[in-house]
């Protein structure tokens, strides 16, 4: 039973280490198990520190076991970072399975054959890293499929979990205080290469982001 409340602790298993043998509890608490004199009896349950019982003389002489109490315990796991969007290849996935309602829209012919027949983006516009919509549009372009296209995703993908500590939406809303739309249109605006990005340390991104962040808002006041 619980060593606080004094409720049952349902489902508690219990092994004799020295027969090998094993049973489980019922919801109230009880058990039935084989024991020799000098056997050792271990308790353990989800929430509890486990507990060894020695069966001694005293013991053994008994019809049934006295109240065995289980103390609860606490477990400490490690902190984790969570991403909204996840990993590229989860947003892509996300995106292409994405069911979109019809619109009530007519598009042109015309448009819609180039639409169908697929756009080089990634040779049309060139985004900075850990833009999302660089993602999106290698994913909807039909040249975004191709085994070129694929493997450069593929190490966009590593290298932002290369310098996720550095650089990342995350830390640069914390300098700049932006968020939203506005966090990566500036982080778009920042353009930093992939070499300056990976050889620089946090403390000369950081002074990078905050001369852009000058030069982002003197032209959002024009």
């Amino acid at each position: 039973m619980d060593s606080i409340s004094r409720r049952p602790v349902a489902f508690t298993h219990i092994i004799n280490t020295g027969r090998n043998t094993a049973t489980i509890c019922d919801t109230l608490g009880y058990f039935y198990i084989r024991v020799r004199l000098n056997d050792t009896l271990r308790f353990s349950a989800i929430g509890y520190a486990p507990l060894m019982l020695f069966i001694s003389d005293s013991l053994r002489a008994l019809e049934r076991l006295p109240d065995i109490p289980l103390r609860g315990i606490s477990y400490s796991i490690r902190g984790v970072m969570i991403n909204p969007l996840g990993s590229y290849t989860s947003f892509k996935y996300r995106v292409a399975s994405l069911q979109l309602p019809p619109t009530g829209y007519e598009i042109n012919p015309t448009v819609l054959k180039e639409i169908e027949q697929g756009t080089d983006t990634l040779d049309m516009v060139q985004y900075p890293a850990i833009s999302p919509i660089t993602a999106l549009y290698n994913w909807l372009s039909k040249e975004g499929k191709s085994r070129r296209k694929l493997a450069k995703l593929i190490e966009q993908e590593q290298f932002e979990k290369e310098i996720t500590y550095k650089y990342s939406p995350i830390i640069v809303s914390g300098i700049t205080g932006y968020s939203g739309f506005e966090l990566y249109c500036f982080m778009d605006f920042c353009s930093f290469s992939m070499k300056f990005l990976r050889e620089s340390d946090r403390y000369v991104i950081r002074d990078a982001v905050l001369e852009k962040q000058k030069i982002f808002e003197a032209l959002k006041e024009e």
